[in-house]
């Protein structure tokens, strides 16, 4: 049992990871320039 704890462990870090990724760019002045739809393209590319 404590194998699959550990591995849901290091899951739910690689997703809040992404997650964080996702935030950071989507608070970036970068995502300024775009249009609502190249944001959808993106958060479905990488999220």
């Amino acid at each position: 049992m404590q194998g699959s704890t550990s591995n849901q462990g290091m899951f739910w870090s690689q997703a809040r990871e992404l997650f964080e990724q996702i935030v950071s760019w989507l608070d970036s002045d970068s995502i300024c320039v775009l249009e609502h739809s190249q944001i959808e393209s993106k958060l479905l590319e990488n999220g």
